[in-house]
């Protein structure tokens, strides 16, 4: 008899142990994403390990550094929700008690009323589909099913009271709800998608999240007339944008999951069955936010009815990868805003340094290349993949070998853009202009050029950098600043005296990382200040040049101090404007705006290269006269 006989179902479409002919369906998505976020938790631990540092009574709390910790906590959120959900996948009998907790889902110890044998037919069903899965109810009527885990290589699919009622009047689109729920199955998507998963519990929570510490740090800023500063509003900027980029990845990644499962069932269940169940479930009543990590419904009718044609599986492969480059560009046009609202000028410069940065995302970020290596391997593990989470059903919906290929072009082309030369920097010269001279080229007397053809350029000479400028947007103290010949200086006869830190009040970040913030509070916290008779303020083991006093007004004491270090290959310049508070008592307060900036410029292989990098905090101390 012949194999297309309805007699005898189709064989899978791999034999166990050995190598696809066809791929079942597009790479786990859903998998990569949360090991992206993952490659972020060093991040995390690193803010985690700051904020621990900085909490507490001993160093106080001003609402500037908490409008910092708030835009910085609303960037790393998605990592603690994500690292949450990897925590939960092992082991992941907690997920399963507030699952089923939360929702009401228990064994289906009972029939419902008016319907006799609906539980004992769906759990036929998905038995003989997917063995090994369990099956719990509930009478909450907001959901159709969903699926979760109840063990490493167990499932359990929660049944709630609409598809009860959709199996009595047409059991073919109930079938149909139930056949995507195991479609999940196949890439173990029960513990990381459905029920208590963390990619939907961020989706519904980013709002909020979005709305306590994001935009009420904006609006405090804006009420301390802070948010207008180039180096704030900068930052503001890029935490606007990280709510649709964090929403386009992980969208992207479950709208994925979901297609492939709408495809199984529709290969599986009886034609036209799911286009019914998906009608069924557009009528059902649904939050808003459940519409963000399902796709629409019109989409999901137009998907199911084209699942085997090469733009359909187009779709299933290139819809996260697609989402991860909206990311980039949403970075690039975000670097190159932030860079404007920092100064630069004219609008080129800014574009050029947005260009550099996302040059070197592509050339260096694991995103691109964890892609492609997944598209790479991909066909050696589609066979054995299912097999890792107890799947013991046949391959159904298979792709095309010919689309896939077409679909690794996208990361292909990244990564080569990647790997092109660099895009030059402001004030760097061009890699036209740092070519190493033709060493067979006889070098032209009295110019560059001849009989009309360029020579070589030279190759450049090692030469120490310019001093850099005072950061632009860097904030200052109220009262203006004189020169130091004019300055206010104390008498003669004022006796010197020396201080040493009380405690650190209030540290701000202005530019560069928390880190480097944390750094320069940690060497003032145990310094040994001395107040010179002539108005200079000298700190001992602090790296902070000498301060001369500018002006003095009511006791408060304005102070100014720079320096410039110079190497062969670098030059950094330190600014510090002080103000100097007596307190009642042997006390003093001393607030300090600190900012280095370094340029560095080497010549390596007669290629020239430069870097300019900015460190600035704001910091308040209290001393303690001794």
């Amino acid at each position: 008899m012949s194999p297309a006989d309805p007699a005898h179902p189709a064989q899978p479409a791999t034999a166990p142990g050995s190598r696809p002919t066809q791929l079942w369906g597009p790479p786990p998505w859903l998998w990569l994403t949360l090991g992206l976020f993952g490659t972020q938790v060093p991040l995390l631990v690193e803010w985690l390990v700051w904020a621990t540092s900085w909490s507490g009574t001993q160093h106080g709390r001003s609402p500037a550094l908490l409008t910092v910790v708030a835009l910085t906590l609303v960037q790393l959120l998605p990592v603690v929700f994500l690292l949450a959900g990897a925590l939960s996948v092992v082991p992941p009998q907690p997920r399963t008690w507030w699952v089923e907790r939360r929702y009401q889902l228990e064994p289906p110890d009972h029939e419902p009323d008016g319907a006799p044998h609906v539980y004992d037919q769906m759990r036929r069903f998905l038995t003989d589909r997917a063995p090994g899965t369990e099956l719990r109810v509930s009478v909450r009527r907001d959901l159709l099913a969903r699926v979760y885990p109840g063990g490493w290589r167990t499932t359990r699919v929660g049944v709630f009271s609409p598809l009860v009622g959709l199996w009595q009047w047409d059991r073919e689109a109930a079938e149909a709800v139930l056949l995507h729920e195991i479609g999940h199955l196949r890439y173990g998507e029960q513990h990381v998608a459905g029920l208590g998963s963390p990619f939907t519990g961020l989706v519904r929570a980013w709002p909020y999240v979005f709305a306590v510490f994001g935009l009420l740090p904006v609006a405090l800023l804006f009420a301390a007339g802070n948010a207008t500063a180039p180096l704030m509003s900068a930052q503001i900027v890029l935490v606007v944008l990280s709510v649709p980029k964090i929403l386009l990845i992980v969208v992207s990644a479950l709208w994925s999951a979901e297609l492939t499962a709408d495809r199984y069932a529709a290969g599986t269940a009886v034609r036209t069955a799911q286009q019914r169940a998906l009608n069924a479930l557009a009528q059902s009543p649904r939050d808003a936010l459940a519409r963000l990590y399902h796709p629409p419904v019109r989409m999901r009718l137009w998907f199911t009815a084209r699942t085997e044609q090469p733009v359909a599986q187009l779709l299933l492969v290139l819809l996260w990868p697609a989402a991860v480059l909206t990311e980039n560009l949403l970075d690039l046009f975000g670097a190159a805003l932030a860079y404007r609202l920092l100064g630069d000028s004219p609008a080129g410069d800014a574009t050029r340094r947005a260009l550099s940065l996302a040059y070197e995302q592509l050339a260096s970020g694991p995103t691109w290349w964890a892609m492609l290596a997944i598209l790479a391997v991909w066909p050696l593990l589609a066979g054995l993949w299912p097999r890792l989470w107890g799947w013991r059903g046949q391959a159904v919906g298979t792709l095309s070998p010919t689309v896939y290929a077409t679909s690794a072009l996208l990361p292909v082309l990244i990564l080569v853009l990647g790997l092109l030369p660099a895009v030059p920097k402001p004030g760097e010269p061009s890699q036209a202009d740092t070519r190493a001279p033709d060493a067979t080229a006889a070098p032209a007397a009295g110019g560059n050029t001849a009989g009309g053809t360029s020579l070589p350029t030279p190759c450049p000479s090692p030469s120490k950098p310019a001093a850099p400028g005072r950061p632009e947007g860097l904030p200052s103290f109220d009262a203006p600043r004189v020169p130091d010949s004019t300055a206010s200086a104390a008498p003669a006869d004022t006796p010197m005296r020396s201080f040493r830190t009380l405690r650190v009040t209030s540290v701000e970040p202005l530019s560069g990382s928390l880190t480097q913030a944390q750094d320069m509070a940690d060497r003032l916290a145990h310094a040994r200040w001395t107040l010179s008779p002539d108005g200079t303020l000298t700190a001992q083991d602090a790296d902070l040049p000498e301060l001369r006093t500018t002006a003095v007004h009511d006791g408060t004491r304005l102070l100014h101090g720079e320096h410039t270090r110079t190497t062969d290959v670098s030059t950094t310049t330190t600014w510090v404007d002080a103000r100097l508070h007596a307190q009642q008592g042997p006390t003093a307060r001393l607030d300090l705006i600190r900012a280095a900036t370094g340029n560095t410029h080497a010549v390596v292989a007669c290629r020239e290269f430069d870097s300019t990098v900015t460190a600035a905090a704001r910091l308040a101390l209290q001393l303690e006269e001794q």
